[in-house]
């Protein structure tokens, strides 16, 4: 073989291939496929623990908060919790001039707390005069009533009342329906009013 086809040889096959160690090495696609995935699957697994212990922790706090307390109430302590909110609302809502004072002197007797002294304002400073100058008498009576919720110091129960009203200028009776939420506190054995609002 002469020079010109050596020549030739070469320039057809062009610079010789790089060995296989001077080569760069790429990166590989699969093992970086697979970290990925691994990382994804850990950190899935660190969410799922913490959902876990977030949902013991939640149902720790529901059982202390709701189902522990609501186990220490009995059928007694409802029944009880209901008729003081019953009887106060009705004695709360029923007066007549004639006898005044010893109607919200009884009412009070199922009240505490600021309740009890807001009571005792407003039916000085509004209801007692209106009752006076108006002839205003009222009478209320529980229609239904029931346990929203309660605990060993505490209970809210809802109350649907039926009220009847005449006055020296409407001495036709007037009725009047309502319904109201009423909070009560258990002190020294007893349960007391001590919020009464409206729905």
């Amino acid at each position: 073989m002469d020079e010109r086809e050596t020549g030739a040889n070469t320039e057809t096959t062009g610079a010789p291939a790089p060995s296989e160690k001077g080569a760069r090495k790429l990166p590989r696609p699969r093992a970086a496929l697979t970290w990925v995935r691994g990382h994804r699957a850990g950190v899935g697994a660190g969410l799922l623990g913490g959902l876990a212990a977030a949902s013991v922790v939640a149902a720790t706090s529901l059982y202390f908060t709701q189902y522990r307390p609501d186990q220490q109430t009995d059928d007694d302590a409802q029944r009880a919790a209901i008729a003081a909110a019953s009887n106060g609302s009705v004695a709360i809502l029923s007066y007549a001039p004639d006898t005044l004072d010893h109607d919200l002197t009884a009412a009070r007797s199922f009240l505490t707390g600021d309740f009890l002294t807001y009571y005792g304002q407003f039916t000085q400073q509004v209801v007692a005069p209106a009752a006076k100058q108006k002839a205003v008498k009222t009478s209320a009576a529980v229609v239904r009533s029931a346990i929203e919720q309660i605990r060993p110091d505490s209970a809210v129960v809802l109350v649907f009342i039926n009220q009847t009203t005449t006055t020296s200028d409407k001495p036709d009776p007037s009725m009047t329906s309502s319904s109201v939420k009423v909070s009560l506190s258990h002190i020294d054995g007893k349960w007391l009013i001590s919020s009464f609002d409206p729905v």
